[in-house]
């Protein structure tokens, strides 16, 4: 049992185009994704906090190198070597967020369809096929070829006491590691 997963993290030249990732499905949690990319793909890792009962990626580090996919809108190959992104608190924080959505076809033709649900849930806990029907559902005549998982650090305002919450799990992450 494998799915076809392309995983992309953006910032870190981490360009994974439909790998085949054993041991889970559509159903299955983006962090089972995750941890099934992690065992065919040993130069990806990735680290993640529980804040506040939620668990959330903390740093995600890949090293490029010559065997690498550079991906499609690069201009250049970057120079092979470990890259490492984590998240930042302050006043303007960075943070990481999730985007998932399936390609395929209808009909014949080849297209995208995001995948979207109402904020950011847990990675720990959100199936990697999960769509909110609230924001449209998949036409019953597509048919999936690819999920595609992409992980970017955005930059986010955060409140004085969201800042101590996240700072806290961080330490407690660390000091439990």
């Amino acid at each position: 049992m494998s799915l076809q997963v392309s995983f992309r993290v953006v910032g870190l030249y981490c360009y994974f185009e439909n790998l085949q990732v054993p041991n889970v499905t559509a159903q299955s949690s983006v962090k089972d994704v995750m941890n099934g990319i992690k065992s065919v793909k040993t130069d990806f890792d990735y680290s993640s906090v529980n804040m506040g009962g939620k668990e959330i990626v903390n740093s995600l580090s890949y090293k490029f190198g010559t065997s690498s996919t550079v991906p499609y809108n690069v201009s250049a190959p970057p120079a092979d070597g470990f890259r490492d992104l984590t998240n930042s608190i302050g006043s303007t924080s960075l943070v990481w967020q999730y985007y998932r959505s399936v390609t395929g076809s209808i009909d014949g033709s080849v297209s995208e369809i995001k995948l979207i649900t109402k904020g950011q849930p847990s990675f720990a806990t959100t199936a990697l096929d999960t769509n909110d029907p609230f924001f449209g559902s998949i036409p019953a005549n597509f048919k999936i070829n690819t999920y595609n998982l992409t992980w970017r650090l955005v930059q986010i305002q955060m409140a004085p006491e969201k800042q101590a919450k996240f700072l806290l799990a961080q330490a407690q992450a660390y000091q439990d590691a």
